[in-house]
């Protein structure tokens, strides 16, 4: 008898015995999809009063301890919680770059390093000492800036009284290359100049967000002092999230 044929039934019954194995092992688990951020954005900020700009982001979800932002070039930003806090884990994240002068910095020169494109938050989720997964959400970065809002009233530096103030602005309809845009809010910032309160998270100061067609805002009586000196500025939003502000000041009677 040939050696072939004295194997052949052996590979058979190996066969049938792995098969049998194979059948009984469990399912492999599939790995589980990413945890979809609550909110993931990446925008730039221009002042068209000072002529400087940065990017900002911000980041919600129910839990983190470890964030990676990751555009068309690769990672440009990263973020880690260590010790109590990042085992507690972090939930919403607000950060804003520095801010160099378009003189020093050209607008061309700053985004050559941030091409438009999706940008990726990835990160791990934690909650209260327990993973739960990875995180994971998007954001279109556009370089389109809108121009920045003429501000009409009050006049830069005027003196008003504490009754009746109406700030009021400038639609905008164009980029700072002169092209349409279309802006889906304003947001109008009234703040008190001096120096913020040591222990207080914030300056002491109004803001609201403002559909479009809005181009005027009376303030409240109960939020001015006499003889006090303000700062104010508008933001006009484009529809990417980019922004741009015109900021000036006034002072009561």
């Amino acid at each position: 008898m040939s050696l072939d044929r004295l194997l052949a039934p052996l590979t058979a019954l190996t066969i049938a015995a792995i098969a049998i194995s194979l059948s009984s092992l469990p399912a492999l688990a599939k790995p589980k999809e990413p945890v979809p951020l609550k909110e993931a954005k990446f925008i730039i900020e221009h002042n068209a009063t000072d002529h400087d700009t940065g990017f900002q982001g911000a980041v919600d979800s129910e839990g983190w301890d470890r964030l990676e932002l990751i555009g068309p070039q690769g990672a440009v930003l990263h973020f880690e919680g260590r010790g109590a806090l990042g085992e507690l884990g972090l939930t919403e994240l607000f950060f804003e770059t520095v801010e160099p002068e378009n003189k020093d910095v050209p607008i061309k020169e700053l985004l050559a390093d941030m091409p438009a494109g999706a940008y990726t938050y990835k990160g791990h989720a934690m909650i209260d000492g327990e993973s739960t997964g990875e995180l994971e959400g998007t954001a279109m970065f556009s370089h389109t800036i809108p121009n920045g809002p003429a501000l009409l009233t009050p006049a830069n530096g005027a003196t008003v009284g504490i009754e009746g103030l109406v700030m009021s602005w400038g639609a905008v309809t164009q980029s700072l290359e002169g092209k349409p845009v279309k802006i889906i809010g304003y947001q109008l910032i009234v703040e008190k100049k001096g120096e913020p309160h040591p222990t207080m998270i914030g300056k002491w100061a109004l803001s609201m967000h403002l559909p479009p067609s809005t181009l005027s805002m009376p303030i409240p009586r109960a939020f001015l002092e006499p003889r006090t000196k303000y700062v104010w500025e508008v933001l006009a939003i484009d529809e990417s999230g980019n922004q741009t502000l015109s900021s000036g000041d006034f002072a009561t009677e």
